[in-house]
C-alpha cells in the first residue's frame, strides 16, 4: 500500500510537470539582434570604438542597454540619442563642451530634430557605428527619419555601420496608408514608404540603402526565432517604452489609426489618459452618433463605443470630455488607415464647423503626417469611404513588390 501511494504521489508528479512543460510559454521566443551579436559576431565589436545611435528601449535579454553590452566588449566613444539622454549624465572636464553618459563616458549628443544631420567630424575617432532602437512600425516614428540620417552621414565619411534588429511591434506583415509625396517631407518622414511599413528597421535600412541610395557600408544582425506575423507580445521580449505616449506595445496599432488625426489640434485622441490613441474625444462630440455612423461601415478587425474620459493632462485636461474608443478586435485583419480615414470623414460629415480641414496650418499638419494632401481633400469633397482608400493603393503595390527584395524573415 505504501509503495502504491509511493508510485501514485510520483506519477502525478510527472503528470503535472508535463501540463507544465505544454502550457508554460517561451518567454524568449526571438532573440533581438543585440543578443546575437554577443554570442555569434563579438569580434565584429571587440576592441573597437563605437558611435551608437539608440534609444532607452534597447535592451538585451538579460535586460541590459545595448550601449553597456557592447561596452564590455569595445569602447562606446559617441552615444547618439533622438530624444532627451534617457539616463544619468555628467558634464565635461574643463574645457570639454556638452555632456557624457555616467557609466561609459562616452560623449552624449541629442538629436531632437531627425532632420538635423549629424556633423561628419562627430565620428572622427570612431571605429564603426552601431545603431540600435525600438521602433513602433510608424513612418512618422522619428528614429526611422534619424536612421536614414545616421546611413547618409556614414557613406559619406566611409565609417561602417552594425545595425541590430529588433521586432516591428505592429508585426512584419501589414502595411496601411498613403506612400508618401515628396512633396510633404518633413520631419515626420523623407522617404515615400507608407504610414505603416510591414518591416523591421533592419529591413527598412536595406530598403533605404538601396532603393534611395544612401549607400552605407551596413551590416546587419538579424534576429533569432522571429517569423513576420508576430507581434510584439509574440515575441516575449520585455517591453520599454520607446516614447512616454507609446506605453503599451499593442499602442503603435492605435497610433497608426488615431495619430495622424490628431494632429488637427481640435480633439483629443486620449494623450493624457491611461489609453493614449485610443479616443477621439471632445466636448462638442456626440459619441452615441459618431459610434453608429462608424459602426455602418462595418471595418475589419475594429469596433467603437461611446465614451466619456477625462484627460489629466493634454487638450481638454481635466474635463470629462465625449467620444468614442476604438477597441481592436482582431489586428491581423485591423487596416489603421481605412479605420483613421472612416473617423476623420465621419467627424468632417457630422461636424464640418469644428473640422478646420481647409485651415492652412491643419492642413499642412495633418497632410504630413498622412503623407498624401489628397485624402484631406476628398473628405472635403465628399468622396466615398472606399474610393479615398482605393486611390492608394496604385503606389502601395509598387512599394509591396519592392520591399520583397529586402525581407529577412519568413512567414
Amino acid at each position: 500500500m505504501y509503495m502504491k501511494k509511493i508510485f501514485l504521489i510520483k506519477t502525478s508528479v510527472i503528470i503535472l510537470l508535463l501540463i507544465i512543460l505544454v502550457y508554460t510559454p517561451s518567454f524568449a521566443a526571438v532573440k533581438a539582434g543585440i543578443d546575437v551579436l554577443a554570442t555569434q559576431h563579438p569580434t565584429m565589436v571587440k576592441g573597437k570604438k563605437l558611435a551608437v545611435m539608440t534609444s532607452k528601449a534597447a535592451l538585451d535579454s538579460n535586460l541590459c542597454h545595448t550601449v553597456d553590452r557592447l561596452a564590455k566588449a569595445a569602447e562606446i566613444k559617441i552615444i547618439i540619442t533622438g530624444d532627451r539622454f534617457f539616463r544619468e549624465s555628467i558634464p565635461g572636464n574643463q574645457g570639454e563642451e556638452g555632456s557624457f553618459d555616467a557609466l561609459t563616458s562616452a560623449k552624449v549628443v541629442e538629436i531632437l530634430d531627425p532632420l538635423q544631420k549629424p556633423s561628419q567630424d562627430l565620428f572622427k575617432d570612431v571605429d564603426s557605428i552601431v545603431i540600435d532602437f525600438q521602433d513602433i512600425g510608424i513612418r512618422y516614428y522619428k528614429y526611422v527619419t534619424l536612421m536614414a540620417q545616421i546611413l547618409d552621414v556614414a557613406r559619406e565619411i566611409k565609417l561602417p555601420v552594425i545595425l541590430l534588429d529588433r521586432p516591428n511591434p505592429i508585426n512584419g506583415k501589414t502595411i496601411s496608408g498613403p506612400v508618401l509625396e515628396v512633396a510633404l517631407r518633413s520631419r515626420f518622414g523623407v522617404y515615400p514608404i507608407p504610414l505603416i511599413y510591414g518591416m523591421t528597421i533592419a529591413e527598412l535600412a536595406l530598403y533605404f540603402n538601396k532603393v534611395f541610395g544612401l549607400g552605407a557600408n551596413l551590416t546587419v544582425i538579424g534576429m533569432e526565432g522571429y517569423k513576420r506575423k508576430m507581434n510584439y507580445v509574440d515575441t516575449g521580449l520585455h517591453w520599454v517604452p520607446p516614447s512616454d505616449f507609446i506605453p503599451e506595445p499593442t499602442t503603435p496599432l492605435y497610433y497608426a489609426a488615431t495619430g495622424f488625426i490628431g494632429e488637427i489640434g481640435v480633439f483629443s485622441t486620449g494623450v493624457g489618459t491611461n489609453r493614449p490613441f485610443h479616443y477621439i474625444l471632445s466636448p462638442w462630440i456626440d459619441g452615441e452618433i459618431l459610434t453608429e455612423r462608424l459602426e455602418s461601415y462595418n471595418l475589419p478587425g475594429v469596433r467603437f463605443i461611446p465614451v466619456q474620459e477625462k484627460p489629466y493632462y493634454g487638450l481638454y485636461s481635466g474635463q470629462v470630455t465625449n467620444g468614442i474608443e476604438l477597441v481592436i478586435t482582431n489586428a491581423e485583419c485591423f487596416d489603421p488607415f481605412l479605420t483613421g480615414t472612416a473617423i476623420l470623414k465621419s467627424l468632417y460629415e457630422l461636424y464640418p464647423d469644428r473640422i478646420p480641414l481647409q485651415n492652412q496650418a491643419a492642413a499642412e499638419a495633418i497632410d504630413c503626417l498622412a503623407g498624401d494632401s489628397s485624402i484631406r481633400e476628398m473628405i472635403i469633397s465628399n468622396q466615398p469611404l472606399m474610393q479615398i482608400y482605393s486611390s492608394i493603393q496604385q503606389k502601395l503595390t509598387v512599394f509591396m513588390q519592392r520591399r520583397n527584395e529586402f525581407l529577412i524573415y519568413s512567414d
